[in-house]
């Protein structure tokens, strides 16, 4: 198993809405204050879509030597309501894939859009045509794309599988967001992510799951899980050290699977 760790840039979406950091400084908090090798972007830091500032990012990702594990992808989901607004976040789509790609990101999350529990045959069909054509995209450039366990039908495991049976790409996935179905059952949501773990592109870790981790995390990878874990701190508040404390304890929990009497694939980098 290899330790792969990343905060989403989310985590500090506080200090960005007060003008305290940008995505320049994300990087450069991910890299030299929690010495990480990699980026988890939310779109939601970027001014823009211009190729020519994304570049400028690129320079600034390549000169951390840090790897973009996901780009997420807010308001640029695939169904809505409105065909106005539907129009609209496909074009989103399209130029943020076109970022992920200048980028270099391994994983783009776009969000399937229904906002029902329940998906229609009309929705189901128009989501899976448009995720296979991001899909084919997304894999002339190496990356994975999916959708994430975020809102609406998404958060219903049956919807998973089908968009998965009608989507049908080789490298389709999901971003798993530990525990968030409609389930109310914890015991239930576990059992939903150990299930799905071996579709995840990617993984996202509240405080929450974190408070829990010693239980929930290990089955992960006994179940072949050897992707990033992303922390993703939603509440704006202290986000530094909610970081700091959030990464703490899933490596406290995570880092000693990988130790069995000799280090499986060689000592975890003090860097993460």
């Amino acid at each position: 198993m290899t330790n792969n760790f990343a905060v989403m840039s989310y985590s500090f979406h506080g200090l960005m809405n007060v003008g305290a950091m940008n995505i320049f400084g994300y990087l450069e908090t991910v890299r030299h204050r929690f010495g990480l090798n990699s980026a988890d972007i939310w779109n939601g830091f970027l001014s823009s879509y211009d190729p020519s500032y994304i570049k400028m990012i690129k320079e600034n990702i390549d000169e951390r030597g840090l790897t973009v594990v996901n780009f997420a992808c807010d308001e640029a989901h695939i169904w809505d309501n409105d065909l106005e607004k539907r129009n609209k976040y496909e074009e989103n789509s399209w130029k943020c894939i076109e970022t992920a790609e200048i980028m270099g990101a391994k994983s783009v999350r776009i969000d399937a859009g229904i906002r029902e529990n329940e998906m229609s045959d009309e929705q189901l069909d128009y989501v899976s045509k448009k995720y296979r054509e991001y899909c084919k995209k997304a894999a002339s450039f190496g990356a994975r794309l999916g959708t994430e366990n975020h809102w609406g039908a998404t958060k219903v495991k049956s919807n998973i599988d089908k968009l998965f049976e009608a989507v049908n790409e080789n490298n389709f996935g999901i971003l798993l967001h530990l525990g968030r179905w409609t389930e109310d059952d914890p015991v239930k949501k576990e059992a939903i992510d150990l299930a799905l773990i071996g579709r995840a592109m990617h993984v996202h870790i509240s405080v929450e799951v974190c408070t829990k981790a010693e239980k929930i995390l290990p089955p992960l990878p006994e179940a072949g899980y050897n992707g990033c874990w992303s922390i993703e701190a939603g509440n704006s508040v202290d986000e530094y050290n909610t970081a700091a404390y959030m990464l703490a304890k899933i490596k406290s929990v995570l880092c000693p699977l990988s130790y069995d009497g000799k280090w499986k694939d060689g000592p975890p980098s003090v860097n993460g």
